[in-house]
């Protein structure tokens, strides 16, 4: 199945040879416009799974959308352009651009370019992915943490009785560890 992909193009370049290119590859451009809302909306509804993106200068709105684009419903974004400033380049990066390629958009280095984009941010994305759950996870112990505690001095108990009792009413209620903590935490709270 074939990546489906969205131009957008601020520059007086056709690209139909990049898009000949692509068109013999695992990509499949639905659309070509000059127009970020065009981006914006295929991104959001879910038409485009990548946005390759040529201009020849700095361009602001392009960085906003991407910014929205990232927080919203992230997908690689490819970035062509003449702008090598080192400013800009910082900014693409910082607002989510999978890649920013200066003085390369060549049809027979477009399909590598891309599969590489492709790649990497797939990989951000899991790596990600397992920083939020670690974070989670981390999160959870520190609540069951204080839970523990919390009931340790209610009940005299040493922390592994505290910890099997918890476990137990857990299961009992059918909730999450962390969950019975947090009711655990908010109750002592309010008592306070």
């Amino acid at each position: 199945m074939k990546t489906k992909a969205i131009i957008f193009n601020t520059t007086a370049d056709s690209l139909v040879d990049v898009k000949e290119a692509l068109g013999h590859s695992q990509y499949q451009v639905i659309a070509d416009s000059s127009c970020l809302s065009d981006v914006t909306r295929a991104v959001f509804n879910g038409s485009v799974e990548l946005v390759i993106a040529v201009t020849d200068k700095r361009f602001d709105p392009l960085f906003a959308a991407v910014g929205q684009i990232v927080k919203q419903h992230a997908v690689p974004i490819v970035v062509f352009t003449y702008d090598d400033s080192r400013d800009v380049i910082q900014l693409a990066i910082k607002t989510g651009v999978a890649a920013y390629i200066v003085d390369g958009l060549q049809a027979n280095r477009v399909v590598s370019i891309l599969d590489t984009a492709c790649l990497r941010f797939n990989e951000q994305q899991r790596l990600l992915s397992e920083l939020n759950k670690t974070k989670e996870s981390l999160l959870e112990r520190k609540l069951i943490e204080k839970a523990k505690g919390i009931l340790m001095k209610r009940s005299a108990q040493d922390e592994n009785s505290v910890y099997q009792s918890m476990r137990r009413a857990a299961m009992n209620k059918n909730i999450k560890l962390a969950d019975l903590a947090k009711s655990i935490i908010d109750s002592h709270e309010l008592m306070a």
